[in-house]
């Protein structure tokens, strides 16, 4: 379930239809309670992808904490930043080279 369904006590199955419009610009107005319920009442950016043939749009913060906890479920948390991947890239770089070693004449 995404945090801001969490915070606002949504069910991600709960069916909520709202009216939009698209202008022929190809801009799309989200009515105000779709944007409060899912924390974007002073805008913010969002994901747009196409699934399936159907539009799915997802705050970015939702987004960045679907990142993170597959990042904790597998693992790569605690490499989490740049300089960490890198420090652990590195390490592991330098595991490889040394099995190859061993297993050249």
């Amino acid at each position: 379930m995404a945090a801001s369904e969490k915070r606002n006590g949504a069910s991600p199955r709960a069916a909520s239809g709202a009216r939009g419009r698209v202008t022929e610009a190809g801009r799309l107005s989200l009515p105000a309670d779709v944007r409060r319920r899912v924390g974007l009442e002073k805008g913010g950016l969002v994901r747009i992808e196409v699934v399936d043939g159907v539009i799915q749009i997802r705050t970015m913060k939702d987004v960045m904490e679907k990142i993170r906890a597959l990042a904790r479920d597998t693992g790569l948390a605690e490499k989490a930043s740049v300089a960490d991947f890198l420090a652990w890239r590195d390490e592991e770089r330098g595991r490889e080279a040394s099995a190859l070693a061993k297993t050249e004449p």
